[in-house]
């Protein structure tokens, strides 16, 4: 098995027909005991069913399907899988939590009730509003605007932080991987501030989805001090540039 070096956001693993695991990421180790190098050891009998099913069925296009999974924490939990089979007849998978955001509400429930013990109630309560008013901002902040069958837009608002990419990295990866987009386009136009984190996690998401799809990506509207932040990453190599949305509109009308 191959260790990427690759800083994926989230867990990844790439299996060939047989199950045999090839290669996975620092998040897959994490999250699953990999010692047995396949793929049959981390999920359940049924699951099993469904990607030997596939396995032999399915083409080259995209998949996402339900998955109960054993992790290192958990005996089992069900997952969303979005699978996508390459010419070498191995098959990359990324792993997202079904129930990741039922984790996050019992956790704050969780919080709540050990600090009701030593914190007012009405101030923790305006702290939780505000938090969630925050997040639901940064969610926002970053729609998924499908133009075409071909062609979608995901244009970013505000300052660049690591919070705020990393909540719309999950909905973005999810929307992008259930189509069958050519081409993804990052407007950054409208970006303020550029935090360090937050243009690191930023990359992370761009070279996943150039990794897992080998869709074009397009950078549109840099402002000079996010070109600055970005010329200290080398990506020629996973990404196009543009000047503005619509000279790039312009040009997918012509073609």
């Amino acid at each position: 098995m191959e260790q990427l070096t690759l800083p994926l956001p989230l867990p990844y693993l790439k299996v060939n027909r047989d199950g045999r695991i090839v290669a996975y990421s620092a998040l897959a180790e994490d999250h699953f005991d990999l010692s047995s190098g396949h793929i049959r050891t981390l999920v359940d009998e049924e699951s099993i069913n469904k990607l030997e099913l596939i396995s032999s069925e399915a083409g080259p296009d995209p998949v996402k399907m339900e998955l109960n999974m054993k992790t290192n924490e958990n005996p089992l939990g069900l997952f969303d899988v979005h699978l996508q089979w390459d010419s070498d007849n191995q098959a990359g998978m990324i792993v997202l939590p079904k129930d990741s955001s039922n984790e996050e509400l019992i956790q704050k429930l969780a919080d709540i009730q050990s600090r009701l013990a030593s914190s007012d109630f009405e101030l923790l309560e305006k702290k939780e509003e505000l938090e969630n008013v925050l997040k639901r901002m940064d969610r926002l902040s970053g729609p998924f605007i499908p133009l075409s069958d071909t062609l979608c837009l995901i244009p970013l608002f505000g300052d660049i932080t690591a919070d705020k990419i990393n909540t719309i990295s999950e909905s973005c990866l999810q929307s992008v991987f259930s189509g069958n987009y050519e081409m993804v386009l990052f407007d950054l136009t409208a970006v303020g501030e550029v935090h360090a984190d937050g243009i690191g996690t930023f990359i992370q998401l761009v070279k996943t989805l150039k990794f897992m799809t080998g869709n074009v990506i397009k950078l549109i509207g840099i402002k000079p001090n996010l070109a600055k932040e970005l010329n200290r990453h080398d990506l020629d190599q996973w990404v196009q540039f543009n000047h503005s949305l619509k000279e790039e509109l312009s040009t997918y009308l012509d073609q």
